[in-house]
C-alpha cells in the first residue's frame, strides 16, 4: 500500500477564511496557488488522502477521493452559503513519501465570512457530523449535496434565469428526502390511531369481545389502513416533519402546498406556452409562474430544515428574518378582512404584519381574493401609509388592480395618489410602470387607467 495525497483547489467568490479537518481530510484557504494562478478572494485547498495498492497508479486517485471531495464541497457550500464546485483551476497529486509529512492534528476550526467570525457555527456542524451514526451521515451528505446543487443552479440563474425551475425542484428534493425519512414514523402513528379507533368501535358499538373482537380489530385495521394510507401525500410527510422540527404553522403549511404545486409542474411537466412575457424576459417558458416567495426564501427553508434535523443553529437567524414575511393562507386572510379590525403598522400583531407586507397583494394578484373585498383595507392603510416606501413597494400590484376596478371617486383618488407617490419615491417593485403594466397583463389584469397615467407623463 502507498498513501496518495490529492490537493483540490476551488475558487472563492467572496471574502472567506476557512479551516477545518474532517474524516482525515484538511480544508483551508490560501491566497494563491502559484504565481500564475491568482484570484481576488483566493482559493480553498482541499487535501484528501487515500491508499493505493502497489499496482494502482497515482492517476487512479480521483476514483478513491471523489466521494470525500463531494462531501467536503457540500459542507463548505453550506456553511458559507455559496456553491463551490468541482471545476477548480488546479489539482495536485503526490505519494506520501514524496510530498513530505502528512499531519492534521494541529488543525483548528476557523471560519470568517466578510470579516464576521462564524467559527462557532462551523465547529457546531463539524462536531455533529463526527458524532452521528454512519447511516445518518449518508442522509446528511445527500441533503447537503442536493442543497449545493440547488444553490449552484440558483446562483447561475440570477441573471440568465436558465435553471430557476430546476433549482426549485432541487430545493424541494431536500424537503422530500426528509419527508421520506419520517414515512415509517407516520405509518406507525397512523396504525396506532386507527387501532385505537377500531378497537373502541368494535367493543362499544358492535359489542364484540374475546376472539371475535380481536379478529374484527385486525380485519378493520387492515381495511381502514388501506383506505387512509392513500391520504399520506408528499405534502403530509413534509408537514409532519415540520411539526417534529418545530417549524409547522399555518404559514409554512400554506407554503408547502404551493411548493408541491410548483414541484409537480416541474417534475411532471405540462404545457408551458405563454403568448405574453414580462421582465426580466426568460430563456424558456417558465414551468412555475406564480411563486409566492423569492428563491432565497426556499433556499433558507431547505437549509434550516437540514440544520434543525442535524441539531445545529446554522441558518436559524436567516429563518427568523424570512419567517416574519410568511403569509397565512387565503382563508385566514379573508377572515381578517371580514373582521375589519385594522390597526396601525406600529400596533398590529406580528402574526398579521405579513398580510400588510405583501401577503394580501399576493392573494389579489393570484386571484384568490377579490379586489372588492380589500377596498376598506387599502383605504385604511393608505390614509396613513401613503408615503411609506415599504408599504407601497410590497403592495403596488394590488394598489393598481384596485385602482382599475374601483368606481368610487374618493378611493380612486387615494389609489392614484399612491401610484404617483410610488413613482416619486422610486419604490416601485418593477423598474418602470410600463413593466408593471406588462406584469399585470401577463397575470390577466387589464390596466387602461394605469396606461393613461403613463401616457400623461405623471408616472414612468
Amino acid at each position: 500500500m502507498k498513501k496518495c495525497i490529492t490537493e483540490y483547489y476551488v475558487v472563492l467568490n467572496k471574502a472567506v477564511e476557512i479551516k477545518f479537518e474532517f474524516d482525515g481530510s484538511i480544508v483551508q484557504t490560501t491566497e494563491r496557488i502559484d504565481d500564475e494562478t491568482i484570484n481576488d478572494f483566493g482559493f480553498i485547498k482541499i487535501s484528501i488522502p487515500c491508499d493505493l495498492k502497489e499496482y494502482e497508479s497515482i492517476s487512479d486517485a480521483p476514483v478513491f477521493t471523489r466521494s470525500k471531495y463531494l462531501v467536503l464541497l457540500g459542507i463548505i457550500s453550506f456553511v458559507i452559503d455559496d456553491p463551490v464546485d468541482v471545476f477548480g483551476p488546479k489539482t495536485n497529486k503526490y505519494i506520501f513519501n514524496e510530498g513530505g509529512i502528512w499531519s492534521h492534528e494541529d488543525i483548528e476550526n476557523s471560519l470568517v465570512i466578510d470579516k464576521v467570525d462564524s467559527t462557532g457555527l462551523l465547529s457546531e456542524i463539524i462536531t455533529k457530523l463526527k458524532e452521528i451514526s454512519p447511516h445518518n451521515k449518508t442522509l446528511i451528505f445527500s441533503l447537503l449535496d442536493r442543497w449545493r446543487k440547488a444553490r449552484y443552479m440558483e446562483k447561475d440563474s440570477e441573471e440568465s434565469l436558465i435553471y430557476t425551475d430546476e433549482a426549485t425542484l432541487s430545493y424541494f428534493h431536500v424537503l422530500e428526502l426528509l419527508g421520506d425519512l419520517y414515512s415509517k414514523k407516520i405509518s406507525e402513528k397512523s396504525k396506532e390511531l386507527i387501532k385505537e379507533f377500531t378497537s373502541k368501535y368494535n367493543s362499544e358499538i358492535l359489542s364484540l369481545s374475546g376472539q371475535s373482537l380481536e379478529n374484527e380489530n385486525n380485519a378493520k385495521l387492515k381495511l381502514v389502513s388501506s383506505i387512509l394510507s392513500k391520504d399520506i401525500s408528499v405534502a403530509s410527510k413534509i408537514m409532519y416533519f415540520l411539526k417534529e422540527l418545530g417549524l409547522y404553522s399555518n404559514q409554512t403549511a400554506f407554503w408547502i402546498k404551493t411548493l408541491v404545486e410548483a414541484r409537480n409542474s416541474v417534475a411532471h411537466g405540462r404545457r408551458v406556452f405563454y403568448d405574453k412575457s414580462i421582465f426580466p424576459v426568460q430563456p424558456f417558458f417558465p414551468l412555475v409562474s406564480n411563486s409566492i416567495y423569492p428563491m432565497q426564501f426556499l433556499r433558507v427553508l431547505a437549509a434550516n430544515v437540514i440544520s434543525k434535523y442535524l441539531g445545529v443553529s446554522l441558518y436559524s437567524n436567516e429563518w427568523n428574518i424570512i419567517n416574519v414575511y410568511l403569509i397565512k393562507d387565503d382563508h385566514v386572510t379573508k377572515e381578517y378582512l371580514k373582521r375589519g379590525a385594522f390597526e396601525s403598522i406600529e400596533e398590529i400583531d406580528t402574526n398579521e404584519i405579513a398580510i400588510i407586507r405583501g401577503g394580501l397583494n399576493s392573494f389579489i394578484l393570484n386571484k384568490k381574493i377579490s379586489p372588492s373585498s380589500c377596498f376598506k383595507f387599502y383605504e385604511f392603510y393608505l390614509s396613513t401609509e401613503i408615503d411609506n416606501e415599504e408599504f407601497l413597494y410590497t403592495n403596488i400590484h394590488a394598489i393598481v388592480i384596485l385602482y382599475e376596478s374601483t368606481k368610487e371617486p374618493g378611493l380612486n383618488a387615494l389609489l392614484e395618489k399612491a401610484i404617483i407617490n410610488t413613482h416619486k419615491l422610486e419604490c416601485n417593485i418593477d423598474e418602470k410602470f410600463r413593466d408593471t403594466m406588462y406584469f399585470l397583463d401577463f397575470h390577466g389584469f387589464e390596466t387602461p387607467k394605469l396606461e393613461l397615467l403613463i401616457e400623461s407623463g405623471d408616472i414612468r
